[in-house]
């Protein structure tokens, strides 16, 4: 329990600062939430979710606590990278944010690993080169940018239809 605790309080912390950057950063934060969850949930199969509270779970071993963790890693990168580089051109943001939610994501799935709450099913196994970068799969270096340029996509797209921005900007502001 202390694991999803500490999951919950970290994205309520970093969305609260989050939200003096940009006030529609929940808006935001429920699209990216909306793509993780549903590539979580058609990619299940790939890796086993266990060891977490029940009511951490939403369906088998898809669980929102995990996607409230990649949800605020994925906002708060690209948020950060907006505040601290406006001068940077839309790829360049793009880019930035995706080596950092990459730097970012490769700890949190070896702490998930390390704790037990993670493994990945055989399948993943068997096709896997067998070099681990750690805890992990090397193959996690290309699958985190991967999962992450379809979330990123799939927000930007509803948020330019949600938000009246007929602008569809993938590296540009997450706030406009």
């Amino acid at each position: 329990m202390i694991f999803e605790i500490g999951v919950i309080l970290i994205s309520l912390v970093l969305l609260l600062f989050m939200y003096q950057l940009d006030k529609k950063i929940f808006k935001i934060y429920g699209l990216i939430f909306i793509g993780v969850l549903l590539f979580e949930y058609f990619t299940q199969a790939l890796w086993l979710n266990k060891n977490l509270e029940s009511w951490a779970y939403i369906y088998l071993d898809v669980s929102w606590v995990i996607t409230l963790g990649w949800s605020t890693i994925i906002v708060t990168s690209k948020k950060l990278i907006e505040t601290y580089f406006p001068s940077w051109k839309s790829h360049t943001k793009f880019i930035g944010s995706l080596i950092s939610i990459t730097i970012i994501g490769y700890f949190a799935e070896a702490t998930v690993v390390g704790l037990g709450i993670r493994e990945y099913s055989t399948a993943v196994l068997n096709v896997a080169s067998g070099v681990n970068l750690g805890l992990v799969p090397i193959e996690t270096l290309y699958y985190i940018p991967v999962f992450v340029t379809l979330v990123m996509a799939f927000a930007s797209y509803w948020q330019s239809l949600l938000f009246k921005n007929n602008k569809l900007k993938i590296g540009g502001n997450i706030s406009k």
